[in-house]
């Protein structure tokens, strides 16, 4: 995976509504102080405009993250071509993505992938659930997020 030093990390989930944008706004706030780098989010099966579910914005509310003015996109070949890394919050979203497109599969990835040590799964879908249900689905974005984070800075790091 080599990355320029801008580079532009692309959220892949369902509906664009609840996983995908948290791993957005997280991102964004994990990495505030990294310069070049910019996410994005977008659904295999989005409905354009959508908000963002009520337990997504409540869960990332409580981390002081305003996910409010979201509104869900579509993934579309031109956000997949101008995105670095595509990630796909589960391996259905990745094998989606390089069925729909093929010529950048070097570049799909699931986020749980970028930790060698841990066993490959797919972040849980909070949809209709309540808070607690969110909030661990926030939680465990949060933390594939920090793998992700080590493995993009390392390849990006001079030798």
């Amino acid at each position: 995976m080599s990355k320029s030093v801008n580079s532009l990390l692309l959220f892949v989930c369902t509906g664009n509504t609840c996983r995908s944008p948290m791993a957005e706004v997280l991102a964004r706030y994990l990495c505030r102080s990294i310069d070049g780098w910019s996410f994005a989010s977008a659904g295999m099966f989005a409905r354009e405009g959508a908000s963002p579910s009520e337990g997504a914005v409540n869960a990332l509310k409580e981390r002081d993250l305003d996910l409010s003015p979201h509104r869900a996109r579509q993934l579309t070949p031109e956000q997949a071509a101008e995105a670095d890394i595509l990630i796909g919050l589960t391996q259905g979203h990745a094998d989606l993505m390089k069925e729909n497109f093929p010529e950048f599969a070097d570049k799909i990835h699931t986020l749980h992938s970028f930790n060698p040590d841990k066993e490959l799964q797919d972040v849980i879908d909070p949809f209709g659930g309540n808070l607690e249900t969110y909030r661990k689905t926030r939680d465990e974005i949060e933390s594939a997020l920090s793998d992700l984070i080590l493995s993009v800075v390392k390849t990006e790091s001079p030798s």
